[in-house]
C-alpha cells in the first residue's frame, strides 16, 4: 500500500489501552489518508460489529473528510482537528482483532487495476460526501448499504483498485435508484 506499511500492519500494531488518534493511525499507513480514514470510519456501519450508534459519532467526521477530499483532493493533508480525534477504545479493539485479519486477506486479493478511475479523488470525494450524508439520516435499518458503498470506494482509493471503486460507484447508483423509487412510492401513498 505505502512505503510505511500496509493498513493491516498499522491496525495490528495499534497499542492496547492507550488513546489512539486518527492522525497517529494515518501516519502509520503513509499516504492516501483520506481513503484510509473513510474506510476505517465507515467499516463499523458496514460490518456487523458491536459498536452501538456508530453513525452518531462517526458521521460528522465522514462528512468532513469526504468534503475535504472533494475540495482539495488526496494531496492535501487532513485538517488538524480531524487528525486529533481520538478513536473510541472499543473501535480500536475491533479494528485490531476483527478488521485487521479481514483486511489482510483483502490486501492479498487486491492490486492495481483501472488506476485512472481509482485516481479520480475529487469525484470520489463527492460520491463519499453523498453517502456520508445518507449515513447521517435517521432511517432505520438503512446504514449498511451506504456504508458498504463507502467501504468499496475507500478501499479502491487506498489500494488504487479501480474495480473496487467501480463496484462502489455502481452500488451508489443502485442505492440512489432505490431511494428515488421509495420516495415516489411513499409520495403516491400519501397523495
Amino acid at each position: 500500500m505505502t512505503a510505511k506499511g500496509t493498513l493491516t500492519q498499522a491496525l495490528e500494531n495499534l497499542p492496547e489501552g492507550q488513546p489512539v488518534t486518527l492522525g497517529a493511525l494515518l501516519s502509520a499507513t503513509g499516504s492516501r489518508a483520506h481513503g484510509v480514514a473513510l474506510l476505517l470510519l465507515s467499516l463499523p456501519e458496514a460490518l456487523p460489529i458491536p459498536v452501538p450508534s456508530a453513525a452518531a459519532f462517526l458521521g460528522v467526521p465522514l462528512v468532513a473528510i469526504s468534503a475535504h477530499l472533494a475540495v482539495f483532493g488526496e494531496a492535501a493533508t487532513l485538517p488538524r482537528w480531524l487528525r486529533r480525534q481520538v478513536l473510541p477504545h472499543r473501535l480500536v479493539g475491533v479494528l485490531r482483532s476483527r478488521v485487521a485479519p479481514v483486511l489482510g486477506r483483502a490486501e492479498r486479493m487486491s492490486h492495481l487495476r483501472w488506476t485512472p478511475l481509482a485516481g479520480q479523488e475529487r469525484l470520489l470525494g463527492l460520491a463519499c460526501l453523498y453517502l456520508s450524508v445518507l449515513l447521517l439520516l435517521p432511517l432505520p435499518f438503512f446504514n449498511v448499504p451506504p456504508a458498504l458503498c463507502l467501504v468499496l470506494l475507500a478501499w479502491g482509493m487506498v489500494q488504487r483498485d479501480g474495480t473496487a471503486v467501480a463496484a462502489g460507484l455502481a452500488g451508489t447508483l443502485a442505492l440512489t435508484a432505490v431511494l428515488f423509487g421509495v420516495i415516489q412510492w411513499v409520495g403516491r401513498l400519501a397523495g
